[in-house]
C-alpha cells in the first residue's frame, strides 16, 4: 500500500536521516517517531473502566521507537478491546487499558499521516467514519502523487537494477574486489543514481514494502563492507554473534569504514528485519548497531573519523533506543532471549541508559531475571545486580514491586499481592503477554524458596496464600517440586505441612545454612572496613585542621 508524500520530520538530502531518524543526531533533530500528543489525546479520550489500576506503558516506549514499529502495538491495542462472547459486543475479559477502540484508530490514522501508506490510511479513515462514504480528496490526490513519484525513483534506479539483476557480471564485480563505489562508478552507476537508490529505499520503507527496503539497504552496506578476513579489517562485533545463521547474516556488517551515513543504514536494517519478524537478521543488525555505537563513541578508532564520532551523550541516547528496540528481538526469541536481555541490560553501559534514560526497562529486566533459569541456578548474581538497581531507582511498577517486596523488604504478604497485580499488568504489555503463564510459575517458585529459606516447617495452608493458590493447587503443585528432585523437602500429611530437609531448595544455596553463611560472609571484614573508616575520618579532619590553621595564619598576617 502506499500513501502521503509529505516530508518526514527531519528533512535530509540522505537516506540516514529519513529511513530512520537515529538518536546520534543531536535533540535538535526531531526524531520521527508519532507525536507524543497522540497517544495522550488517544488516553485522555478513553473512558478507563473501573478495576485495577492499567500500568501502560506504550506512550512511554513510543519516544524511542520508530513509527512503523507501533503499528504491531495498536494491532495488540485492538486484540485487548476487542468485544468477547457469542458475537455480543460485551466487554473485553481482558484487563482494562485506558484507550477505546475509536481512539486507537484515530491514533493510527494520526500515524500514517507522515508515511506513503495512502491505501493502509483510506482503509482506517473508512473504517472510523463509515457515514461520510468516500475519503477525502486530498487522499486521493496524495495516492496519485506518490505513484508518480515512485515510478519516477523506479526510472531513475534502472541502471542499478539491471546491475543487480545481471548475477554473473555482479559476481565478476565482487571477485575482482569491484563491487563497492568506486568500481559501481567505472560500471557506469553515478553517485546520483546511488543517491536515487537511497531515496527509492527510503520511499519503499515508507509505503510498507520492508522486505524491498531491507533488500536496497543491504546493497548499499555490501558496497561499504568488506569479506570478514579479507583484509583483517571490519566492524568488530562487541558482543559476538553465538548463532551460525546470524553469524552468516553478520558478514554484511564487516565495514571497512563507519560513518553517520553508515549508522544510520544499520538502524535502517534494524528496523526492517524487526518490522518483517526476521529474528535471526534482527539480532545480527543489532549487533552490529551496538558495535556502531560503541566505535563511534570510543575516542581512538581506527575506522571512525575523528569528525564521524559521538559524544557520550549521544551515546548514552543511542543506547536507550537500541533497548528499546532490542525488545522485539529478545522477547521473541524462545531459546537465547532471556539469556541475551539479561546480559545486554546488565552490561555497565547499558544499565547506565536504563538508569538514566529509561527506568521503565526496568520491569522487562525484572521479568527477565524472575524467568531465567540462572536466576536460581547458581548465579546469583543477576538477582543481586536487579537488587541492586531497584534499590537505587524511583522507578516502581508491580513486576519491579514484586521483586523488591521479595528480596528487599522480605515482605512475603505485599509481594504475593504483587504477584496477583502482575499478571494483570504481563497481560496488557506487548512484550510480556506471552510470558504471563511462565512468569507466575517461576515467580511463585521464587517465593517458595525465599520462604523456606527462614522456615523448618511450613503449613500449605498459610503457603498457598503466600502463592496464591488454592491449598490442594499447592500441594500438588509442592508435590511436583519433590517428584522432580527440584526441592529436598516432604509432606506431613497429618499436620498438613511441609518438613524442610536440611539443604533447603534446591538452588537457593543450602537453606538456612545458607543465611548463616551469607552473614559471615558479609560481616567478616567487618572489622577491617571499621578500622579503615576511623582512619580515613582521622585524616579528614586533620586536613580540615590544618586547613582552618591555615585560614587563621593567613588572617593574622594580613592584620600586620
Amino acid at each position: 500500500p502506499c500513501a502521503t508524500t509529505s516530508s518526514p520530520p527531519t528533512p535530509s538530502h540522505h537516506l540516514h536521516q529519513a529511513i530512520f531518524p537515529t538518536p546520534a543526531h543531536s535533540a535538535g533533530i526531531v526524531p520521527l517517531v508519532p507525536n507524543l500528543t497522540t497517544f495522550r489525546t488517544m488516553t485522555a479520550s478513553a473512558v478507563m473502566p473501573k478495576g485495577p489500576v492499567c500500568h501502560d506503558l506504550i506512550p512511554t516506549l513510543t519516544p524511542h521507537l520508530d513509527r512503523h514499529m507501533l503499528f504491531p502495538l495498536l494491532e495488540f491495542l485492538d486484540s485487548l478491546l476487542a468485544p468477547r462472547g457469542d458475537g455480543v459486543d460485551s466487554a473485553p475479559s481482558l484487563p482494562p487499558v485506558p484507550y477505546t477502540p475509536t481512539s486507537v484508530a484515530r491514533s493510527r490514522l494520526d500515524l500514517l499521516g507522515p508515511t506513503h501508506m495512502v491505501d493502509y490510511a483510506m482503509d482506517v479513515y473508512g473504517q472510523l467514519y463509515p457515514s461520510i462514504g468516500s475519503v477525502p480528496a486530498e487522499m486521493e490526490l496524495k495516492r496519485a502523487a506518490v505513484l508518480d513519484r515512485l515510478e519516477e525513483l523506479k526510472g531513475e534506479c534502472a541502471g542499478i537494477e539491471t546491475l543487480l539483476g545481471d548475477t554473473d557480471r555482479r559476481s565478476g564485480m565482487e571477485g575482482r574486489g569491484e563491487w563497492n563505489v568506486a568500481g559501481l562508478e567505472r560500471a557506469g552507476i553515478s553517485e546520483k543514481m546511488l543517491e536515487s537508490y537511497r531515496e527509492y529505499s527510503k520511499f519503499q520503507y515508507d509505503c510498507g514494502d520492508y522486505h524491498a527496503a531491507g533488500n536496497m539497504i543491504s546493497v548499499i552496506i555490501g558496497l561499504h563492507a568488506t569479506a570478514p578476513g579479507e583484509d583483517g579489517g571490519g566492524q568488530r562485533s562487541s558482543g559476538g554473534v553465538e548463532d551460525v545463521v546470524a553469524a552468516k547474516a553478520a558478514q554484511l556488517y564487516h565495514l571497512r569504514t563507519l560513518t553517520e551515513d553508515l549508522s544510520s543504514l544499520l538502524w535502517g536494517k534494524l528496523s526492517c528485519e524487526i518490522l518483517l519478524e526476521n529474528w535471526d537478521g534482527a539480532y545480527a543488525a543489532l549487533q552490529a548497531v551496538r558495535s556502531s555505537i560503541e566505535e563511534r563513541a570510543a575516542a581512538h578508532s581506527s575506522f571512525v573519523p575523528a569528525a564521524q564520532r559521538i559524544t557520550a551523550l549521544q551515546a548514552l541516547t543511542q543506547r536507550a533506543w537500541l533497548l528499546h528496540w532490542s525488545l522485539f528481538v529478545f522477547w521473541n526469541d524462545p531459546k537465547r532471549g532471556l539469556d541475551r536481555i539479561v546480559d545486554w541490560f546488565t552490561s555497565e553501559k547499558y544499565m547506565q541508559a536504563v538508569q538514566t534514560v529509561a527506568p521503565h526497562l526496568l520491569r522487562y529486566l525484572a521479568a527477565a531475571v524472575v524467568l531465567n533459569k540462572r536466576s536460581r541456578n547458581g548465579q546469583h548474581g543477576l538477582l543481586k545486580d536487579l537488587v541492586r538497581t531497584i534499590e537505587h531507582c524511583d522507578y516502581r511498577d508491580p513486576v519491579v514491586d514484586f521483586v523488591d517486596r521479595l528480596y528487599i523488604k522480605f515482605d512475603f504478604e505485599a509481594a504475593q499481592e504483587k504477584l496477583v497485580e502482575c499478571e494483570l499488568v504481563l497481560a496488557t504489555d506487548f512484550f510480556l503477554c506471552k510470558q504471563t503463564a511462565d512468569f507466575m510459575k517461576e515467580a511463585r517458585v521464587f517465593i517458595f524458596e525465599n520462604y523456606c529459606r527462614i522456615h523448618q516447617k511450613i503449613d500449605i495452608s498459610a503457603l498457598s496464600s503466600r502463592l496464591a493458590m488454592a491449598p490442594d493447587e499447592a500441594e500438588r503443585w509442592i508435590v511436583d517440586l519433590i517428584r522432580n528432585a527440584s526441592l529436598d523437602a516432604k509432606i506431613d500429611s497429618e499436620t498438613n505441612c511441609v518438613v524442610m530437609g536440611k539443604n533447603g531448595p534446591s538452588g537457593s544455596g543450602g537453606g538456612r545454612g545458607d543465611i548463616h553463611r551469607r552473614i559471615v560472609d558479609k560481616s567478616k571484614y567487618l572489622t577491617a572496613r571499621t578500622a579503615s573508616l576511623g582512619a580515613n575520618l582521622k585524616s579528614v579532619m586533620a586536613e580540615a585542621k590544618r586547613q582552618k590553621e591555615s585560614r587563621e595564619k593567613a588572617l593574622r598576617d594580613d592584620d600586620f
